[in-house]
């Protein structure tokens, strides 16, 4: 009795449950050492939910620290996989058969070269990863005659970060000229004092 009564409740309970997960945003990550921020995190979220909604494809990034005992990742039919394993310094697309004709093998090369490897290759493996996701997607939203409306990612201005270093570099030399001043100076009345000191008593 009690559990027809509450029927009707567990169903709306089990379709609002079902709609949570079917309207979550379609992003498979996999980071073993947490290469990307949770806001990073959160932008490949959005990216991969607006893949999904105007182009029916779905977005994976898999980064490994090693990948020997690791299971294989590969893409389904309509999922583009951006694959990295940092020990072996393997950087892959992987792409599923219904995106073979949209994303052609050297559509595929010129997007990592541009975008992945020149970053990949001084350690900015966050901002690597990010716009390759961001062109990849653009490509397969271009190939359905639409647009995406989500920025390109954003990051510091590496210019701030060099004008900051040589600031510190400044001071620092600064504070040593500053200290060998200081001691030539002491030398030099040291100096003196000795001079006076002999003329007057020798």
């Amino acid at each position: 009795m009690f559990f027809g009564r509450n029927f009707s409740f567990f169903l709306i309970f089990i379709t609002l449950c079902t709609w949570g997960v079917s309207t979550a945003a379609p992003l498979k990550l996999h980071d073993e050492n947490r290469v990307l921020s949770a806001p990073q995190t959160l932008y490949l979220e959005k990216l991969a939910k607006e893949l999904e909604q105007k182009a029916g494809f779905s977005l994976s990034v898999v980064l490994l620290d090693d990948s020997r005992n690791k299971r294989d990742f590969s893409p389904d039919s309509n999922e583009v996989l951006l694959y990295t394993a940092f020990v072996q310094q393997l950087h892959q697309v992987k792409i599923g058969k219904n995106l073979d004709s949209v994303l052609p093998k050297n559509t595929l090369e010129k997007l990592q070269q541009e975008f992945l490897f020149p970053e990949y290759k001084s350690a900015r493996y966050d901002k690597g990863t990010l716009l390759l996701a961001y062109h990849l997607s653009n490509e397969l939203v271009k190939s359905k005659g639409k647009t995406l409306t989500i920025a390109p990612p954003e990051f510091e201005a590496e210019s701030s970060l060099n004008a900051a270093g040589w600031a510190f570099i400044a001071i620092i030399f600064l504070s040593v000229f500053y200290a060998l001043y200081k001691r030539g100076r002491r030398s030099c009345s040291f100096s003196a004092s000795k001079r006076f000191h002999y003329g007057r008593f020798g």
